[in-house]
């Protein structure tokens, strides 16, 4: 995922500046640089506020590729994997009188009927259950001690190890790219802070500080 913040026209700049029109494109890659800093904090800040995600470093995935003197344009850069739907927010299920086939312990026991675990990623949503009535998710602790939703798939028959799936939420990059929940909430202002940099700078010019 990535988010461009590009400056206003140079020729804007150089009037502002008259005789000192040659110091418009560091004003420009001054204003750039620190607009992008500020809507990378507010991106990660968004994204706390809108998922339930329990992990840190929202802004270290964010790289940002810095304006220069002659290209006025700064890049954010997200990346990384889907974090695992129990990193978010979960509820265990309930037992249910039936058997059922435990993929984490390669053998039947009672249990199958009962209600599924379920999980969620957006604050203010309800919980997310299976889709499937017969693979419902269940929570497991793995060896590694990693507690994680898991399903077994499809075709396991009586007396079969089978393979487990882990239940994924999103990606850092899914949730800041988010247009409803996190982009499209800063994106707006980002334009404005933009403005607000660039008007700072040329005065900082102006008087002689830059």
């Amino acid at each position: 995922m990535s988010i461009v913040v590009e400056a206003a026209s140079l020729s804007h700049v150089e009037r502002r500046l008259g005789s000192m029109k040659e110091k418009a494109p560091k004003v420009l890659k001054m204003a750039v640089n620190d607009t992008a800093k500020k809507a990378r904090s507010s991106l990660a800040k968004e994204a706390k506020k809108k998922y339930v995600v329990k992990v840190s470093g929202f802004k270290s995935v964010m790289g940002i590729k810095p304006a220069t003197n002659n290209n006025p344009e700064a890049v954010i850069h997200a990346s990384g994997k889907k974090i695992p739907l129990a990193k978010f927010s979960y509820k265990d299920g309930e037992l249910g009188t039936g058997e059922y086939f435990n993929p984490t312990l390669h053998r039947y026991q009672t249990g199958a009927g009962g209600i599924g675990a379920t999980g969620k990623i957006l604050k203010g949503t309800r919980f997310k259950p299976s889709s499937s009535a017969r693979l419902k998710w269940f929570v497991a602790k793995m060896q590694s001690g990693h507690i994680g939703i898991f399903s077994r798939n499809e075709g396991m028959k009586r007396g079969q190890k089978g393979e487990v799936s882990e239940k994924m939420g999103a990606s850092i990059p899914e949730m800041i790219g988010n247009e409803k929940q996190v982009y499209g909430v800063v994106e707006p202002h980002i334009q404005d802070d933009l403005k607000e940099a660039v008007n700072r700078h040329v005065m900082r010019a102006l008087r002689g500080e830059i």
